[in-house]
């Protein structure tokens, strides 16, 4: 339960950061550069180190008294582990929460609900990541929890066993859960060949059966130390409360050696790759993948812009607007820019019909060419910069919202200053930039699919 309400928050994050949240027509953005009250509150952001020499991203805000913390140890992602045991992350997602210290997982639960706190964790390709929201009148409570959370699960070999067989059945059962399939398993196979992106998150049902408790021990002991951590902590607490309480968090959990970034960089292999997997289903999914630029290339907020007029905008985006309003051939459909450590690319996903599949596909490519030869408006640009510096602001309200932000841009290599960066940045795009991009980056013979569905009749 923890873990399916996790995902779905980490999707919502994983919208922001990539700044292609839409927000209606309505919402618009006040400039990037105004430096009024409404903006300072969400630029008071500080880089510290707790006194166990964590590296961690203050706020305080006293709007509501709660306190958000995130954490993630860094390089201990699937693309981190042996081909054979990738999936060990997210076996050890499953089974930590099996039980914690002198709690089963019904009374650790029970403690958690019983004080308003929520925590979970939370794997990828890259990181490995903890996260807890807690009232601040029961912080010293939560943090004891959190502590034992982290340092202490206690992996019960029949309750580990069910949480192993529940995940490989999963994986099995990509028919549930399509987009998730083809975003963790399937496309990573089809575009990183021969690189350790290519098993995706969760590697092999096969690989998964073949996982021990010892193997989730040695993980632990190797990836989730204090030397390995990087964490924001957002709320109702001063400095010197926030450094406290990372240190309670980390009491006993051993420093160990940090994990080596040992993923080399890699570009995308798509040369129009195709794989289609059945799923009896009178409707189809269709995953692609595209080109993008690189987190921290000069050109990342002009992919941003150029990506969201791809597919961001809600119905004004360009598949929406061609593939549902006008041909009638999808039933939604968007696209977003995923950042990896070593890859970046733009993942789109369109819902249709079996008897749509190739028409929707081919009118897909239509709009990439068009893109590519004929470029956007100025009107175009406006609408987008407005909706994606809006749907920023808007979404970043609360503390929670900002921590989130913050955190899964820290794990891209930003500071305190991601917010200014971004909002900086897509405010200077102009549509020379897009149009100079969209001639480089949007090419229709080379995108890659993964359809999900019945055949079509």
């Amino acid at each position: 339960m923890i873990n399916e309400l996790m995902a779905c928050c980490r999707f919502a994050i994983f919208l922001v950061c990539c700044l292609a949240l839409p927000l209606a027509n309505s919402c618009r953005a006040a400039p990037a550069n105004d430096d009024g009250k409404k903006y300072a509150r969400l630029s008071n952001v500080k880089d510290l180190k707790s006194n166990l020499g964590i590296r961690f991203l203050f706020m305080r805000d006293t709007s509501a008294p709660l306190v958000h913390v995130c954490i993630s140890f860094k390089y201990a992602g699937s693309a981190y582990q042996e081909k054979n045991k990738s999936g060990l992350p997210a076996f050890y997602e499953k089974s930590v929460s099996c039980g914690s210290g002198k709690y089963s997982q019904v009374q650790f639960q029970q403690e958690l609900n019983n004080r308003m706190i929520g925590m979970s964790c939370y794997s990828n390709e890259d990181d490995f990541s903890f996260s807890m929201t807690a009232p601040k009148i029961v912080l010293n409570e939560a943090a004891a929890l959190f502590n034992v959370y982290l340092q202490d699960p206690v992996f019960e070999k029949h309750k580990v066993k069910c949480a192993q067989e529940k995940l490989s059945a999963q994986l099995q059962s990509y028919a549930e859960n399509p987009s998730m399939a083809a975003v963790k398993m399937f496309l990573p196979a089809l575009i990183f060949k021969s690189h350790p992106y290519e098993n995706g998150v969760f590697g092999t049902a096969e690989n998964i059966t073949m996982l021990s408790i010892d193997d989730l021990k040695k993980y632990k002991s190797d990836f989730l130390v204090t030397s390995n951590a990087e964490a924001c902590i957002f709320g109702d607490l001063s400095e010197e409360e926030a450094k406290n309480l990372l240190d309670k968090i980390f009491r006993n959990v051993p420093r160990g050696v940090p994990a080596k970034d040992s993923v080399p960089d890699t570009d995308l292999l798509l040369e129009s790759a195709s794989k289609e997997y059945y799923a009896q289903s009178p409707q189809s999914t269709i995953v692609f993948a595209m080109k993008t630029m690189r987190n921290h290339s000069p050109q990342q907020y002009v992919a941003t812009v150029l990506s969201f007029i791809l597919g961001g905008g809600m119905m004004k985006s360009r598949i929406m607007a061609q593939l549902r309003t006008k041909e009638g051939l999808i039933y939604s459909g968007h696209t977003r820019i995923v950042h990896m450590n070593h890859a970046s690319l733009i993942i789109g996903t369109l819902k249709t019909d079996n008897t749509n599949v190739k028409k929707a596909i081919e009118s897909l490519k239509k709009i990439v060419t068009d893109l590519r030869e004929n470029g956007i408006s100025e009107d175009d640009l406006a609408f987008a910069k407005s909706n994606i510096s809006g749907s920023m602001l808007v979404s970043l309200r609360t503390s929670g919202d900002l921590c989130n932000f913050y955190f899964a841009k820290m794990q891209r290599g930003f500071g305190a200053d991601a917010l200014k960066e971004a909002l900086k940045g897509i405010n200077a795009v102009t549509v020379e930039d897009v149009n100079t991009l969209s001639k480089k980056i949007m090419d229709e013979n080379n995108m890659a699919f993964v359809i999900i569905g019945g055949n079509e009749q």
